[in-house]
Parts: structure tokens; C-alpha cells; sequence
């Protein structure tokens, strides 16, 4: 935990005669303090825990936004894009999924809007997929100049 303070508390627990001389074993071992010894293993584990929430929340996402291919795959459903005629920026006021990589587009971002001409729930992209789609074009633009 980087945000540590100096004017520092005191807890009180109780713990197994095991645990005690397990902890002051460990102490001993690293040349510690036992109190600095069990703050480094609480900081540690915490972080630990802060950062498997995180990685599991990402894995979850993708795996999310991946099932949900495959799904449209399956039901032989086709590009979801194909209709849209332009796309115009704007800044998210909440979260949205890029139509075409499935990436998670916070609020804040700019992301794309899909505009079509049949009634549908809207269709975002990220700037990446944006910036991929413009490509083709400049190719393009730049043969036929």
C-alpha cells in the first residue's frame, strides 16, 4: 500500500500460540521486529487481493465481450457495422463497448457513434478501431489523387 502514513496505529488481535511462534520465527529469520514483520505481510496480502480483484475483473470483461462473438458467430448473425453509414466523436457521459473489438470504453473517452438509418440500440467505436477504418480510406484517397 503506497499511501502509508506516518502517524501510524496500533491494533490489537488475538492469535493462536502457533501463529505467535510461527510469526516470531519468521521475525527472527529476517532480522525484524515482529510488529513490522506482521504489517508487511498485512500490506502484502492486501495488495495481492487488490490486484487478483482487478485481473479478475479484466478476465471476466474479456471474457464477457469474447462469449458475445462467438455467440453472434454461432447465430450466424452478420456484422452488426455493415449498416452503419458514418460515425460521428463524441465524449461518453457512461460506459460503452466498442462494436468492433469489444474493448470497454470508459466515460470521459471520445468513442465514435454509429450512425444508421434503421432503429437500433447504438453502436460505438474506440478510437484504435477508428483510426483502422479511416486507413483503407487514405489509401484510397491517396491512389486516386
Amino acid at each position: 500500500m503506497s499511501h502509508r502514513h506516518r502517524q501510524e496505529r496500533w491494533l490489537h488481535t488475538r492469535i493462536s500460540p502457533d501463529l505467535e511462534q510461527a510469526l516470531k520465527r519468521e521475525a527472527r529469520k529476517q532480522r525484524t521486529p515482529v510488529s513490522l514483520l506482521v504489517r508487511n505481510v498485512l500490506e502484502g496480502a492486501l495488495d495481492l487481493v487488490e490486484e487478483i480483484v482487478e485481473d479478475s475483473l479484466e478476465i471476466a470483461d474479456t471474457s464477457r465481450r469474447f462469449a458475445r462473438r462467438v455467440s453472434r458467430a454461432a447465430r450466424g448473425e452478420r456484422n452488426e457495422l455493415a449498416d452503419i453509414y458514418g460515425w460521428q466523436e463524441i465524449i461518453l457521459n457512461r460506459e460503452a463497448v466498442c462494436g468492433a473489438c469489444a474493448s470497454t470504453l470508459a466515460v470521459g473517452l471520445a468513442a465514435h457513434r454509429g450512425l444508421s438509418e434503421r432503429s437500433r440500440a447504438p453502436v460505438f467505436l474506440c478510437s484504435k478501431c477508428i483510426r483502422q477504418l479511416r486507413q483503407p480510406g487514405d489509401k484510397h484517397k491517396e491512389e486516386g489523387s
